[in-house]
C-alpha cells in the first residue's frame, strides 16, 4: 500500500478541461427551457485558454439538425456580439489516461463523416431515456464516453460530479483567444433549402443505421 502511494505521488498529473457553456441559440435556449439546467452544452479541451474544443454539434449556424463530430473555438459561441457563461473543471489524468484521450480524438477525426449528431438521444434525455446508435452521440454522450463515466444522462449530472474541480466559472467573452471566423465554416450561413436539405439528410442516416443496426459498439466503425 505504501509502494502504491509513493508511485501515486512521483506520478506526474497532467490536464483536461470539461467546458459547460450556454449556448446562444434558438434551440440552446429551448434545451435550457426543458431541462431547467443553466448549461446546454459540454465540451473537452486539451488547452486551458480553450483555443480547440471537441465535441458533438451542429455543423453550420443557422442549421440547427446537421451536426456530428465537431473541433470548436469559443468564437462559436459568441455569436452576434453576445457574451455567455461558461464554467471550466481541471480533471487531473495519468499520461497514461491523456495518450488514451489524445487517440480517441484523433480517431474521432479521422472518421468525421461517420459520426453524426444522435437528436434521438438529445430529446429522449428529457425522459431519462437513450437509444444506442452507432458512432452517433450528443455533446453529454461523447464526453461521458471519452472520460468513461457510465450511468450519466445529463450535463446537470456531470456537472455534479466535477463541482470541486471548477476553476473558472463566469464570461467566456473574457477569457477566449481571437480567433479568424473565415477559418471556421460553422460560420457559413445555409440557405433556407440547404438547411431543409441538411436536415432530411441527417434523419435520414439516423434511420438507416437504426434499420440496419448491427450492433456495433459506438465509437467504432465496422
Amino acid at each position: 500500500m505504501k509502494k502504491q502511494e509513493k508511485t501515486e505521488k512521483t506520478e506526474k498529473m497532467h490536464s483536461v478541461y470539461v467546458v459547460f457553456i450556454i449556448t446562444n441559440t434558438n434551440m440552446g435556449r429551448l434545451i435550457r427551457f426543458f431541462t431547467r439546467n443553466q448549461y446546454s452544452h459540454v465540451s473537452l479541451s486539451f488547452d486551458r485558454d480553450l483555443r480547440r474544443m471537441y465535441s458533438f454539434a451542429r455543423y453550420y449556424v443557422n442549421s440547427p439538425i446537421l451536426g456530428g463530430f465537431v473541433t470548436e473555438h469559443p468564437g462559436r459561441y459568441l455569436i452576434g456580439g453576445n457574451d455567455v457563461n461558461v464554467k471550466i473543471c481541471k480533471i487531473l489524468v495519468t499520461k497514461a489516461e491523456l495518450d488514451r484521450l489524445r487517440k480517441e480524438i484523433t480517431y474521432f477525426k479521422k472518421y468525421k463523416r461517420e459520426m453524426i449528431y444522435n437528436t434521438l438521444n438529445a430529446v429522449l434525455s428529457l425522459y431519462r431515456k437513450r437509444v444506442a446508435i452507432t458512432n452517433s452521440y450528443t455533446c453529454i454522450d461523447f464526453i461521458t464516453y471519452l472520460l468513461q463515466i457510465q450511468k450519466v444522462n445529463s450535463i446537470r449530472e456531470l456537472e455534479e460530479i466535477y463541482d470541486s474541480c471548477v476553476i473558472y466559472d463566469g464570461s467566456l467573452r473574457k477569457i477566449s483567444p481571437p480567433m479568424r471566423r473565415n477559418k471556421d465554416e460553422f460560420f457559413v450561413y445555409r440557405s433556407t433549402f440547404g438547411i431543409i436539405y441538411d436536415s432530411i439528410y441527417h434523419f435520414s442516416r439516423i434511420i438507416r443505421r437504426m434499420v440496419n443496426k448491427t450492433g456495433s459498439k459506438q465509437g467504432k466503425i465496422q
